[in-house]
């Protein structure tokens, strides 16, 4: 297990143990105004509001761990990143994110994915990862 997953893991008090563990995933757009930049390629922005939805930039795919303390007698999330890659196009994101997962947290996992219910995520064919939430 990636060190940053375990140390996150270790921060959830005993009496939290319960409760759930979030693994969050997000792509982000960094848009480029130059045409040099290494890898810069024509992304599609769905919140792009410049009269064109399409962009020169960087697509950077990133995994956070989301784990249970206490905070004033309230239970709240820690958001800890892992791990980020930037997404060159030779694969799916979903793909990318897949390999980010099973890198940084090996272990058995149950994941629900809710971005693309029938997603490679979903189908990683990794028997180390229950998945529940979609059709094989």
């Amino acid at each position: 297990m990636n060190i940053t997953a375990r140390t996150a893991l270790n921060l959830i008090p005993l009496d939290l143990g319960s409760q759930p563990v979030f693994l969050c995933i997000d792509d982000t757009i960094v848009p480029k105004s130059g045409k040099k930049f290494e890898d810069v390629s024509k992304l599609f922005d769905h919140a792009a509001h410049n009269g064109s939805n399409y962009l020169n930039g960087h697509c950077f795919v990133s995994i956070m761990l989301c784990v249970p303390v206490w905070n004033q007698n309230r239970i709240r999330y820690v958001s800890l990143p892992l791990g980020y890659r930037m997404w060159l196009g030779s694969e799916s994101k979903l793909k990318l994110a897949a390999s980010m997962v099973r890198q940084a947290m090996p272990e058995q996992l149950q994941i629900f994915c809710a971005w693309q219910e029938k997603s490679p995520l979903n189908r990683t064919g990794s028997d180390l990862m229950q998945l529940h939430g979609a059709e094989p």
